[in-house]
Formats: structure tokens, C-alpha cells, sequence
């Protein structure tokens, strides 16, 4: 690998520990954080479906090209996050700026205006685009502050380990009181129903942001007056090879993470024949996934989290190919084998998360310039094109199988169980073909450190 010179500067880091104070508040905020995404990725698409009377094909269309916009918003919010200076640190107060800004497109994304069949497509699309944007403006500057609270990666792997259980708890408990509470306060009127739960879950989201903030503190400062340049930027991305493959993991991986959390709905409501088990079916992801989070960084510390990311997708996937041939005749059966696939996702969660954010000192090796924003807001990119082409195939499967709300048939079915099932099996098998060419392990970033703290050292005499 191209060195960039022996007096390179590189960040300045505070040697303050990381208290459990600033890891609880980062935990905090994430909490919020999944309870509004939660409800935003896992119940938009039923909403527009079943609620507001657009075509799944139109929904999807809306997601798939807000997801094009987001590959110009995100690094983008990245580069404004990475420039913003303030008493409170670059990324913190972006929890504090943002939390009433994302209630009030939560809110309107979730309503229902008596409108044209036209104007409620266009309706649909701006408000989503607008609650897109205002939530990468929180998830951006969120997923980038452990680069800025530690330089340690195992410091950092606690963060992220902590930060992704409450994440998980916050879907889950999502799931599990979304449909009771659409009910309770809808009262019988189901888009009163989801326009408050977007109210509650919105301000609750927002108020753990701002307890979030309060807590959090930065110790990991930019390099001294350094100028970031379209060019740079630019190399420290496409230029940044284990970033690159990290992403296509990633990327592949969360359509078939996003599918199984877009499908949930329907998989329950039409193949189980129950939507009153659709909060049982929630919480029994919360089990596995804690599970893996937790056991995650001890397997990273014995193993690469290269070999633990792999171990952990061939698992699923064997899970996964086990769960389409046993059907879903067999209530108990499907809930043991869906409870399982969440245990590798929390592995897996944990070591590639870690390892991005790894490439952020792997840049400031090689280029030597320190971009944690750009380069984290690329992983929060992965995880909304995702989100909007698992969309478009659940769109897709639903079409293909002449989808009707509340008329289910055995073709449709049959779809719903092969796409949550054995097409996540095939795209666990992809997303593991780009990590087998990643050669930026956990050894040799520990190399990258240390010659960077080399540099400062040098740079100081």
C-alpha cells in the first residue's frame, strides 16, 4: 500500500476515556433513532398499500428514486458534518437541531389529505424525500460520533456493540406496540390510527435525541486546519478499497435484511393467517439479535472479524434454506427458525460496522485526510438503498402475485414465503463474495494506527 509521507499530520486525540455516561447517551439516541425508522421502513409500504390507496408498484418507485437522491444527500450531509464546528463538537448537536424537524415529516408522511389518485402519488413522493433527508441529517452525524469519541477500536466496537442492542430493542419494541397502539388511537379509523402513532413515536424519538446529546462528548478532534477538497473526498471513497467491498457486503446484505423487515407484515398477516401474532413475531427477533450483538465482540477479539462475518452469513443462510422447506404450516417451527436468523444478523452487524469505520483510519493512512462523516455517511447510504430495493421487490413479489389487501391466496403465499425466505438465502450467499476479497484486517489496521500516532508524534517535534 502508497504511504503519504512520514510527516503527514494526523488527528488530534484527547486521551480522555470514554465513560459509560457518553456510551449510554450514544445508546440512548440510537433508541430514538430506531423507534422512528422503525416505524418510517417497516410500515410506510403497508401504509401507502393498505391506508392511503397508492399501488405497491407507485410506492416502490417513490423509494427506489429517493434512494438515487440519497446517494448525492448522504455524502453530502456528510461533507456539512464534517465542516461544522460548534461548542458542542461537529456531530453532537446535529441530534439536537434535527429532533423536531424529523416529528414534524414523520407526522406528514403518515397522513392522509383528501386527495386525487395523482396528487396523492406526489403527495407520497415529496413528503418521503423531505423525512428521507431530515433523517440522514440525524443518522449520519449519529453512526460517525464513535470514530469521534475513541480512536480505540475496541472502545469502539463497545459503542457500536451497545449502540446496535438498543437499536435492535427499539425495533422490536416497535413492532410489538405499533399495531396495538394504531388501534388504540385510531379507534377503529386506521389512518387517525397511524397518523398519531407517527405523533407518539416521533416525539419520543425526539426526546431521547436530545438525552442523547446531552450525554455524548467528543474526544477524537480533526486534523488541524485541514482543507477538505471535492478531490479528496472523492479518494476517500472510490480510491478506499476496503470501504468499497465493506459496502457491497453491506449493501447486499441489507436488501436482505430490510426484506425480511418490509415482508414481516405481510408474511404474518397472509401465510401464518394472523396479524395478531405480528407482535409476537417482532419480539421474537429481539432474543437472537441481542445474542449475536453481545457475543460479537468476543468472537472479533479470538477471530478476524473477517472469519466472524463470514461464519455469521453462511449460518443464516443455512437458516434461511432450512425455513423454506419446512414451510409455514408449522406455527412453532417458523417462529424458532425466524428467531434464529436474527442471531448472525447481530454478529455480522457488529464486526462490519467496526470495520468501516476502521477505513476511516485506513484513508487518513493512505491519503492523509480525516473525513469521518463522508465516510461513515456511506454505511447509512447502504442501509437506505436497501431499504428502497428491498421495497421494490416486495413491490414486485406482490404485483407478480396479484396482491389484494385482505384476499389472500395460496399463490400469493407461496411468493411471500420464497422471497422471505430462500431469495434471503441467495443474497446471504452474494453478500459474502465481496468480503472474501477484502485483505484490510483487523491486524493490519492495527499496523495503520500505529504509524499514525508515529506521524503525530513526529509532526509535534
Amino acid at each position: 500500500m502508497k504511504l503519504v509521507g512520514k510527516n503527514a499530520i494526523m488527528s488530534q486525540v484527547v486521551d480522555g476515556e470514554v465513560t459509560g455516561r457518553e456510551m449510554f447517551g450514544h445508546a440512548i439516541a440510537g433508541f430514538g433513532q430506531n423507534l422512528i425508522f422503525g416505524l418510517w421502513s417497516s410500515y410506510m409500504l403497508v401504509f401507502y398499500t393498505d391506508i392511503f390507496g397508492i399501488s405497491a408498484g407507485a410506492a416502490s418507485i417513490i423509494m427506489l428514486l429517493t434512494r438515487v437522491w440519497d446517494g448525492v444527500n448522504d455524502p453530502m450531509m456528510g461533507t456539512i458534518a464534517d465542516h461544522t464546528r460548534t461548542k458542542w463538537g461537529r456531530y453532537r448537536p446535529w441530534l439536537l437541531f434535527m429532533a423536531p424537524v424529523i416529528v414534524v415529516f414523520l407526522v406528514l408522511n403518515f397522513s392522509t389529505p383528501d386527495l386525487s389518485p395523482a396528487l396523492k402519488v406526489a403527495y407520497a413522493g415529496v413528503t418521503y424525500v423531505m423525512m428521507s433527508m431530515a433523517f440522514t441529517a440525524v443518522d449520519v452525524p449519529y453512526w460517525t460520533m464513535p470514530a469521534a469519541m475513541s480512536s480505540d477500536v475496541p472502545k469502539r466496537s463497545r459503542i457500536i456493540s451497545l449502540s446496535r442492542m438498543t437499536t435492535t430493542l427499539a425495533s422490536t419494541v416497535l413492532g410489538v406496540m405499533a399495531i396495538p397502539l394504531i388501534s388504540v388511537l385510531g379507534q377503529g379509523d386506521k389512518a387517525k390510527g397511524y397518523m398519531l402513532t407517527a405523533l407518539t413515536v416521533g416525539i419520543l424519538g425526539a426526546v431521547f435525541y436530545i438525552i442523547g446529546f446531552a450525554n455524548i462528548r467528543e474526544h477524537v478532534q480533526p486534523v488541524p486546519n485541514q482543507k477538505i477538497t471535492l478531490r479528496s473526498s472523492v479518494k476517500a471513497i472510490v480510491q478506499n478499497k476496503p470501504l468499497l467491498l465493506l459496502l457491497s457486503c453491506g449493501l447486499i446484505g441489507n436488501i436482505a435484511t430490510m426484506l425480511k423487515q418490509g415482508m414481516v407484515i405481510y408474511y404474518v398477516k397472509d401465510c401464518i393467517g394472523s396479524e395478531s401474532l405480528i407482535p409476537i413475531f417482532s419480539l421474537l427477533f429481539l432474543p437472537g439479535m441481542v445474542v449475536g450483538l453481545m457475543i460479537a465482540p468476543a468472537f472479533a477479539k479470538r477471530f478476524d472479524s473477517k472469519s466472524v462475518f463470514i461464519g455469521a452469513k453462511v449460518f443464516g443462510i443455512t437458516v434461511d434454506v432450512i425455513f423454506f422447506f419446512v414451510g409455514f404450516g408449522n406455527v412453532p417451527l417458523a417462529m424458532v427458525l425466524y428467531a434464529l436468523t436474527s442471531v448472525p444478523l447481530g454478529m455480522s452487524t457488529v464486526v462490519s460496522s467496526t470495520m468501516l469505520t476502521n477505513t476511516i483510519e485506513y484513508a487518513e493512512w493512505k491519503f492523509g485526510s480525516r473525513q469521518e462523516g463522508l465516510i461513515s455517511s456511506t454505511q447509512t447510504l447502504s442501509a437506505k438503498i436497501g431499504m428502497a430495493l428491498s421495497a421494490g421487490v416486495i413491490g414486485i413479489v406482490l404485483e407478480t402475485a396479484n396482491y389484494v389487501p385482505n384476499q389472500v391466496t395460496s399463490e400469493t403465499q407461496n411468493m411471500i414465503h420464497g422471497a422471505f425466505t430462500l431469495f434471503a438465502a441467495v443474497l446471504g450467499v452474494v453478500s459474502v463474495v465481496p468480503m472474501l476479497f477484502n485483505r484490510f484486517t483487523d491486524k493490519e489496521h492495527k499496523k495503520i494506527v500505529m504509524e499514525l500516532e508515529e506521524r503525530r508524534r513526529q509532526a509535534e517535534t
